[in-house]
């Protein structure tokens, strides 16, 4: 990721076969001062789009040192393909120090045909500041 430009990322999803999703929704956390990701930065990817999907993203209170990103992806009863569901623009302050941070996607959950809530598993991604 490069210091003071845009840089983008993809969300994708792998469902579990025998637990299919209508509606999926997570937030984003990252470290303040490093990195900026705005609601409007978070578009709808290839497999959302194909079925009908849409996203919405809020900015949730801060605690200082964390940013939390709340999304939800919905739309109609198709049930989520495997693939690239949201595209996410992520700036880095020009001003950064070099090294690694992390990304994480938590409080994930989904929603089934039936209307039941499906956990899903926290996930983070190591990012590079250059």
């Amino acid at each position: 990721m490069a210091r003071g430009s845009a840089n983008i990322f993809r969300v994708a999803l792998k469902p579990h076969p025998g637990k299919p999703l209508v509606a999926l929704q997570w937030e984003f956390v990252y470290p303040a001062g490093l990195l900026r990701i705005e609601p409007s930065g978070v578009v709808s990817g290839p497999a959302a789009e194909m079925v009908g999907k849409s996203i919405t993203c809020g900015q949730k209170p801060s605690n200082g040192k964390t940013l939390r990103l709340a999304c939800i992806l919905a739309g109609g009863t198709q049930t989520i393909s495997a693939g690239v569901l949201a595209i996410v623009r992520v700036d880095a302050a020009p001003d950064v120090p070099k090294g690694v941070t992390t990304i994480g996607l938590e409080r994930l959950m989904g929603v089934s045909p039936s209307t039941e809530s499906i956990a899903i598993a926290s996930t983070s991604v190591a990012v590079t500041i250059r």
